[in-house]
Formats: C-alpha cells, sequence, structure tokens
C-alpha cells in the first residue's frame, strides 16, 4: 500500500461539533430561499440569478471566507455570448495546379469556432487522421504538415474499428500537436445527406464563452460537397475516396493546392452572469498553497411563458445549500491544513459553461494546487417505497446516494471515500451510474467533468433522476432533509479528510474521454 492509503485507516475524522453543525432545518432554511418562486427559478441570466449570488457570496462572508474573484470580490464574471458566422464575411480560397476557386460559406463549408480566423497553407491530406502508436497505427508517419492545413477523412481503418482511441491521438488534436496551422474535415455521409439541417443549425446564434483570442485556437471547418470534389481530384481520386472510405486503406500525402480560409464571427454579448467563489485559508504554512474544492451549480431553468415557475429545488438547489453548510462547518472548530475551494457555478444548465470558464479560461485558483473536486448536484429526493412510479425507478431509496467518478483519477480518493462513508453515515453507495457504458453518461453532465479532464480527481454526489427533472414539479415540499443532512455529512468528511491528509491524494489513472457520444 501507498503511504497515503496505509495512513488513510486511521485519519482522524471531523471534530464532532462540526459534523453536528450540518443540520437538517439550516439546509432547509437555504433551500426555502433558493428555491422560493420570488427568485423565479434563478435563470441563468434572469436578474434573480443575481440575488441568488449575492446570498451566497453573503453567507460565505459571514463564515469568514474571503472572496476569490480578480478584484477580491466574491464573484466571477463569466463572458457569455452569442455566436454566429458571417457567411457573407466567411470564404475558402483554393489556389493551384491553376485553380483559383473561392467556396462559399454554407453551401460550401461550415464551422463551430467561436473566434475569427483567417489562416493560409498547403493541404496535406492525412487520411484518418490517426496517430495511435498503441495500436501501431500513424496516418502522420513520414508526414510534415507543420504550417500546413492538414485534411482528416471520417472514420477508422479496418483493423481499428472497434479500438477505443484517446482524443489526444485523432481529429483536431493530432493535427495541432504537429504544428498544423487548421483542420479540414471531411464529415460522413449522414451529415452530408443532411447538409441543410447542418447548416440551419451551424448558422443560428449558439451561446458560449466569449473571450479574446488566446492564441490557442485552432481553425476547423467542415468540408461540404464543392470542396471535397476539388481536394479529391488535385489528389487524382474520385470524390468517394474522401466521403465513403469506409475502413478502406488510405494514402496519406501532400495535395497540390493551397487554402485561405477565412471564418468571421459575429458575437453579441448576452446579460451578466458570475460565478461565486470563495477561499477559507488552511492552517499549515506549506499545505495552504493547495485546495479541497467544493461546488453545485446555483442556476436553473427560465421561467415560462405562462408563469410556471421551475423552481430547481433538488436540480441543484440541494447541492448548493449543502455546499454552504460545508463551507460554514469548516469555518467552526479547528482549521484544516489544506485551503478550502467553494464554488458555485453558473451557466451549467446551458453547457456547463460556468465550471468550463474557472477551468479552461480564467482559474480563480491554478488547477495544479486543486487536489480534488467534491460537486454536489441533486441529492434532495428518495424513492419511498410505495413509489410504483416508472419515471422514479432510478431514483435512490433513503439510505442510497450514487457515486460517479470516485476511482476515473484516484484508487486512494475512491478507497477514502468508502471508508470515510464506513466511519461516519454508512449509507449504502451506489456506482450504477459510474460504468463508462452507462447510456445516461452522468459522468459527463455536470460541473466536475470540467474539473476531471483537467486531472483533477472528482466525486459526483447524485441521488438520481426523477418524474420532476427539469419540471415545474420540482419543489421544496418532495425534499428529503434527513437524507440531505447524511450526504452532505459524508462530502464534510470525505473533504475534511483530504484536506488534512499529509500528503496529497495521488492521481494513478487517465480519466476515460467522452468520444464524442456525449
Amino acid at each position: 500500500a501507498s503511504a497515503a492509503s496505509a495512513g488513510t485507516a486511521n485519519m482522524p475524522l471531523p471534530p464532532a461539533e462540526t459534523m453536528s453543525s450540518i443540520k437538517k432545518d439550516e439546509l432547509k432554511s437555504h433551500l426555502s430561499f433558493l428555491a422560493s418562486d420570488e427568485l423565479g427559478g434563478r435563470y441563468t441570466f434572469s436578474p434573480s440569478t443575481l440575488v441568488a449570488s449575492r446570498y451566497l457570496a453573503s453567507r460565505l462572508e459571514s463564515y469568514g471566507y474571503r472572496g476569490a474573484g480578480r478584484d477580491g470580490s466574491f464573484f466571477q464574471r463569466v463572458p457569455l455570448g452569442y455566436r454566429s458566422a458571417d457567411s457573407a464575411r466567411s470564404e475558402i480560397v483554393l489556389t493551384g495546379a491553376g485553380l483559383k476557386k473561392t467556396l462559399r460559406y454554407g453551401d460550401d463549408f461550415l464551422s463551430a469556432q467561436a473566434f475569427d480566423s483567417s489562416v493560409s497553407g498547403e493541404l496535406v491530406f492525412a487520411g484518418y487522421g490517426i496517430s495511435s502508436p498503441s495500436n501501431k497505427h500513424d496516418d502522420y508517419a513520414g508526414l510534415d504538415v507543420k504550417g500546413k492545413i492538414v485534411v482528416i477523412a471520417d472514420g477508422r481503418p479496418e483493423q481499428l474499428k472497434t479500438v477505443l482511441i484517446p482524443g489526444s491521438e485523432r481529429g483536431e488534436s493530432a493535427a495541432r500537436a504537429r504544428g498544423a496551422k487548421a483542420v479540414i474535415s471531411i464529415p460522413n455521409q449522414q451529415i452530408l445527406q443532411g447538409w441543410s439541417a447542418v447548416r440551419d443549425y451551424l448558422s443560428r446564434e449558439r451561446l458560449g464563452i466569449v473571450q479574446r483570442s488566446t492564441g490557442r485556437d485552432f481553425p476547423s471547418v467542415l468540408a461540404g460537397s464543392a470542396l471535397i470534389r476539388s481536394i479529391a481530384a488535385a489528389l487524382g481520386k474520385e470524390e468517394a475516396y474522401l466521403r465513403r472510405p469506409e475502413g478502406k486503406p488510405l494514402e496519406p500525402g501532400m495535395v497540390p493546392l493551397s487554402a485561405d480560409i477565412k471564418v468571421d464571427v459575429t458575437v453579441k454579448d448576452s446579460p451578466p452572469t458570475q460565478n461565486v467563489a470563495a477561499v477559507l485559508e488552511g492552517s499549515d504554512p506549506k499545505l495552504k498553497n493547495e485546495y479541497v474544492v467544493f461546488s453545485a451549480h446555483y442556476d436553473h431553468l427560465e421561467t415560462s411563458s405562462n408563469g410556471e415557475v421551475f423552481n430547481g429545488a433538488d436540480d441543484d438547489g440541494s447541492g448548493t445549500s449543502a455546499v454552504l453548510e460545508i463551507a460554514q462547518a469548516f469555518s467552526l472548530g479547528p482549521r484544516s491544513k489544506r485551503s478550502i475551494l467553494i464554488i458555485f457555478h453558473t451557466g451549467e444548465e446551458l453547457g456547463l459553461f460556468g465550471s468550463e470558464y474557472n477551468t479552461d479560461y480564467d482559474p480563480v485558483v491554478p488547477l495544479d494546487r486543486l487536489v480534488a473536486d467534491l460537486n454536489i448536484d441533486m441529492i434532495g429526493r428518495s424513492r419511498l417505497p410505495n413509489n410504483s412510479d416508472a419515471r422514479d425507478q432510478d431514483l435512490a431509496d433513503r439510505n442510497t446516494v450514487y457515486l460517479i467518478g470516485a476511482d476515473k483519477l484516484s484508487t486512494e480518493l475512491n478507497r477514502l471515500s468508502e471508508k470515510t462513508n464506513a466511519d461516519t453515515v454508512a449509507m449504502n453507495l451506489d456506482y450504477k451510474y459510474n460504468d463508462d457504458s452507462d447510456p445516461q453518461k452522468f459522468y459527463y453532465r455536470s460541473d466536475h467533468y470540467n474539473y476531471a479532464r483537467h486531472g483533477i480527481p472528482i466525486i459526483f454526489y447524485f441521488t438520481g433522476p426523477h418524474r420532476d427533472y427539469h419540471r415545474p414539479t420540482d419543489d421544496i415540499e418532495k425534499i428529503d432533509f434527513e437524507k440531505m443532512e447524511r450526504i452532505t455529512r459524508l462530502v464534510f468528511a470525505t473533504g475534511w479528510r483530504i484536506a488534512n491528509m499529509a500528503e496529497r491524494l495521488p492521481v494513478d489513472k487517465k480519466p476515460p474521454e467522452d468520444n464524442g457520444s456525449n
């Protein structure tokens, strides 16, 4: 056993008075405000979500936390906007072999990128664009793509059809790692046949994080029929060679063409929204530079046109209230050795935007200092024995909580989690949704995933889907506060142990990748 695991068995638990400070009555008090009709459902862009964020900040300040925002406040503004490609100002010009051809955005190519780009370069065909040493396949072998625009066909060679290939070994990631300037992707037949629907979707305004170019931008376009025909002709091939390779061997090599790719993106700012972030400094002079994160999203859904409020008591008023109670518990009694970062994310319901901003763009604390993220999303419900509604069949019973992700990056975290449960609330820990093959893919659907992508160990606590999910009936009357109290104490005790370990949690695994299946 590692030194860390040897120490898990006899790690002290939090002082009794801090555990008992987590009370169902206080959870109910927080939730009564957050899930009230007056807050209108805490929609990401509503004025009421700013009221909710002010409530969370004022509670954290009263517990003795300091704001973790750049300006010293408790708020981290998340710059979101509605983006759309300007089709009149976006084009691709192909030149070479006596050809000069201008291709138009919409009919001839599309792009989902969120930034303006203008790149020029020679074209290189990289076959399926896969470089996977462990599978003895490298489409880039002998190919110099540095400073060039890489063309990639859809699919895989026959021998790799059933193999799991990490995202870093294919597509844009592999091309970029080898110094390519941009990628032209040949889509699959389904996309080409439904091109008009894809064009309509990508031509609409889409919400996303608005950020000035970070230097990490990598232009990528999807080729339509005219562009595919031109590239195939330059390669001396039939169009079907690129459109329908269907596992056949492809021949990577130079394409005797150059391309000027210009994509112009129009951005309209959204109304303001913000994460709430706060720090309680640890007691150890060295370890206080490391942080244990507790997170929940506090946004929910928009009030309907006929005035129906989507209160979001369980989703995720329950997690938000729990994290507030955990924050208070850490402020009572002796300080933990490591610092505590509390973060309430916005924009989760619209696409995990708050956590994406804090991990990919402007972290309030450097990511390499984050030891673990314990994320709570929907822990307020129980399936009672007399409930036979099929929509509630996966709702956990009063003694059960679903744990997701605990073993994905750190064997030690999973061990510590189970030991802490046995030492404290002794709930039934159900790993049904932790299975990589689970079709619901909850591991990829809440804010913890943006931390896990960066190699930060996570645990996601969840009591399961139910008939009131994203409905106006997700109300406080249906919350099981006794169960919520037990789960909140479990999360606190687990985090307390992580925050007081002599050594940092070891990361001994790579997380599974989404593989675009979500």
